[in-house]
């Protein structure tokens, strides 16, 4: 924590900047950010601009001189003394743990993939960093994959856990799985999370067994319950969607907390952003085929037409209710696996992004989407490159209700700390002003 008494945090692999702008409402500040796509890292500065000149792109930059040489003096010139930094946190890239990102892909062994083994350069910078904590997020998918095809099943995940676990210096309980639907976020998107406490901190701390991480993630928040889709996306709805390219201003007025939420800018909280236009409302110009499929399936509960069915990845109809049952969808990284429910479409960027919690004035840099080898990458012929469209940078994004969530428990657990170390200052100093 700064001498100003603000959190501070490190994040790895940041993406577009969920889990970041999470922790930021929390009452987090970053001091360095890590990412290697330059669409990704540029939607994180569009909307951080003062953060330029703090970020790296390639994780491996972050060396032991490094960080000595370059960034310990900048973050002491805040006010940032050794030892001090809140949190590093980070999801290395989830391509190869995924389920669907590895259908999606090229055949080629998950111990070949060079970003599988990422999570190791996390633990490099913790261990030269030594933040007070450190969380690191990932895909549910990494709890049963296997490094190679005639490995173990949950061999990465066993390995992931143990290498966090043998950081010397921290409390590391076991990682623990999570749903966001349980915090707020409209839709099943289990994640996985290994959370870490640095054992001087310990005895500020106080373990519970029944908690998440022994107490050091949150539990769901009692009566949380995830909106239904309609009550994020309903003030998007153009009935003149068809007439144009784009809808520029928002049709509706804001309807209930969740879209007034959405329309919140920052700074006025409360204020409603009626009166400001929408953007990334683009709609997707489907062939008149394509829009009688999709009117097919909302007019007979998400059935695709005989003729039109085929091998490739099935799309469902957005539910615009959950009927008590709570979230069924989770959001990807192609926005096709998806029909509007309501209007024969694929979700807008806006709305996808609505899904991922994001208010509406995050704006997203990069192409809108792309396909093939620009989004794979050639595995088998060692090119791992990969474009990261707006949509893509969205679906690999940590939700930011949840990333709130997580942050608010953070803080709790570290102003305690930062309390006590004032209130072990104050009684010094009274001890001292006695004796004299």
């Amino acid at each position: 924590m700064r001498r100003d008494g603000k959190l501070v945090f490190v994040d790895l692999f940041a993406g577009c900047g969920g889990l970041s702008l999470g922790l930021e409402d929390a009452g987090f500040h970053p001091i360095l950010f890590s990412e290697l796509n330059r669409s990704a890292a540029e939607t994180y500065l569009a909307n951080r601009p003062g953060l330029t000149n703090r970020w790296v792109k390639d994780v491996h930059d972050l060396t032991k001189h490094e960080i000595r040489s370059k960034w310990w003096p900048r973050w002491k010139a805040d006010g940032i003394e050794e030892g001090e930094v809140d949190l590093v946190c980070g999801g290395p890239p989830c391509q190869g743990y995924s389920g669907i990102g590895h259908r999606r892909s090229y055949k080629v062994e998950k111990c070949d993939v060079p970003s599988n083994h990422l999570y190791k350069k996390m633990i490099d910078v913790i261990k030269i960093v030594k933040p007070k904590m450190f969380l690191f997020e990932n895909v549910k998918g990494i709890t049963f994959g296997r490094w190679t095809e005639t490995g173990k099943k949950g061999e990465i995940w066993k390995d992931v856990q143990a290498s966090f676990r043998k950081i010397k210096g921290y409390y590391v309980p076991a990682g623990i799985q999570l749903n966001s639907s349980n915090y707020g976020v409209p839709q099943r998107r289990p994640r996985v999370m290994i959370a870490g406490i640095r054992e001087d901190l310990l005895h500020l701390f106080v373990k519970d067994p029944e908690g998440l991480a022994d107490g050091l993630l949150p539990l769901p928040q009692e009566g949380c319950i995830a909106p239904d889709i309609r009550d994020v996306l309903g003030d998007l709805v153009d009935p003149h969607y068809l007439d144009r390219n784009a809808t520029v201003t928002y049709p509706k007025e804001p309807k209930g907390d969740v879209q007034t939420y959405y329309r919140t800018r920052p700074g006025h909280r409360g204020i409603a952003n009626n009166n400001v236009s929408v953007t990334e409302h683009e709609y997707s110009q489907h062939n008149q085929k394509i829009r009688e499929k999709f009117a097919h399936m909302l007019a007979n509960q998400g059935e695709i037409p005989a003729e039109m069915q085929t091998k490739k990845f099935a799309q469902r109809v957005l539910p615009p209710r959950w009927n008590g049952q709570g979230p069924t969808i989770t959001v990807t990284s192609l926005p096709d696996d998806f029909v509007h429910y309501e209007q024969p479409r694929i979700p807008t960027v806006r709305e996808w992004a609505r899904l991922q919690t994001f208010p509406d004035w995050y704006q997203f840099t990069g192409p809108r989407t792309t396909g093939g080898s620009r989004r794979a990458g050639i595995p088998t012929e060692g090119i791992w490159d990969r474009e990261v469209p707006k949509y893509t940078q969205i679906g690999n994004a940590v939700p930011v209700k949840l990333a709130y969530e997580i942050g608010k428990h953070l803080a709790k657990i570290l102003q305690a700390e930062t309390t006590r170390r004032v209130e072990r200052k104050t009684t010094a100093k009274q001890t001292k002003l006695a004796l004299v």
